[in-house]
């Protein structure tokens, strides 16, 4: 069974990777750094010549290229497929979101702002990605965040049953290993039923550069259950104290 690495130093000790082709969920609280994790795996994708693809539901794509200009990870060769929700400016109300329309993915490289937009749900949304899933298999694929459907007209589906339906749509249709990233909420066991790998990232306290990588359920055997990672500028990696002395141990 391959392992596809997450490309974050020092963590294949704790995790040996992600099952290729599988579906993966990493939810967390705001601020946490949920999309500087996928943004890295991605990087280190497109670093071994992958191609990659990000998929954002949470804020348009040249917010999201603003937001990791200072991060030394290498973006310009990730596609960015831009599914930005934004409140719908006709007069009918209605629970619907409009979505960019971006024919197909753009490498963030060549990526501008843009202001159109156009109404759809999540099940017309699933058929445009269909189209881009069929012309490209992408190696690996982050989804950010998954939550924002939610906030997607759902036709014939409550929010609950939209997310779901789209979870089941990217094992469906995918054809590559997929991170979902999820806000931290209460009722995800519905999400984490479907996925193969469930990780939790959480804020430790009086600190906004080190975090709890808690591994809920993973596809490889997981020595640990909790992994610190420290965030620098090139992204997340494991405490080098703790990484340390966990491979003393294992010598031992």
């Amino acid at each position: 069974m391959k392992a596809i690495s997450l490309g974050i130093k020092n963590l294949d000790v704790f995790i040996a990777g992600l099952r290729d082709g599988s579906i993966n969920l990493l939810y967390g609280p705001p601020g946490c750094g949920k999309s500087i994790f996928g943004m890295q795996y991605l990087s280190h994708g497109a670093r071994r010549g992958e191609d990659v693809l990000y998929i954002s539901l949470d804020q348009p794509g040249y917010c999201v290229k603003r937001d990791f200009e200072d991060f030394d990870l290498l973006l310009d060769d990730i596609y960015i497929f831009d599914a930005y929700p934004r409140i719908s400016g006709t007069a009918e109300i209605k629970p619907v979101r409009e979505v960019t329309p971006i024919a197909k993915p753009v490498k963030m490289k060549n990526l501008k702002r843009s202001t159109k937009g156009l109404e759809a749900d999540v099940l017309s949304l699933q058929a445009t990605l269909k189209n881009v899933f069929d012309r490209r298999r992408y190696d690996r694929i982050v989804v950010d965040s998954i939550t924002s459907l939610r906030y997607f007209y759902m036709r014939g589906l409550n929010s609950v049953g939209g997310v779901h339906s789209f979870l089941q749509f990217l094992v469906s249709h995918s054809k590559s290993t997929v991170i979902v990233i999820a806000e931290d909420f209460d009722d995800l066991q519905l999400e984490k039923s479907v996925v193969d790998s469930v990780f939790h990232l959480v804020k430790t306290k009086n600190s906004n550069t080190v975090m709890n990588l808690l591994i809920e359920k993973a596809t490889f055997n997981a020595p640990l259950e909790n992994v610190p990672l420290t965030l620098t500028k090139s992204g997340f990696t494991v405490e080098e104290k703790f990484y340390l002395k966990f491979i003393r141990r294992k010598q031992e």
